[in-house]
């Protein structure tokens, strides 16, 4: 318990060899196009949401703002809350890191 433990949830496996970084990522926008990359976007937050049971998924990255809607129990994000992320993890005497 309050083990703190590195995820790279991007590079789990997705569809077709590729990964959910390959889907949701530029590669996945400038590839797939918008209407097919926003589809993968909520069906990766939907699995995430399943899988982790957060309270909010936040999405992040260059390309949230081509999102004209937000999938369910998801926020708009920055690099900016990342790195305040981080900062709290070090700062949480009851965390092991």
């Amino acid at each position: 318990d309050n083990v703190a433990q590195p995820m790279e949830l991007a590079h789990l496996p997705y569809r077709k060899g590729g990964s959910f970084e390959d889907y949701v990522g530029e590669r996945g926008l400038e590839k797939r196009g918008k209407r097919k990359w926003r589809k993968s976007v909520f069906d990766v937050v939907d699995r995430l949401r399943a899988a982790l049971q957060p309270d909010y998924v936040v999405i992040g990255g260059g390309n949230v703002d081509k999102l004209d809607e937000m999938p369910a129990d998801s926020r708009r994000g920055d690099n900016t809350r990342a790195f305040e992320g981080g900062f709290r993890l070090w700062r949480d005497k009851a965390l092991i890191v």
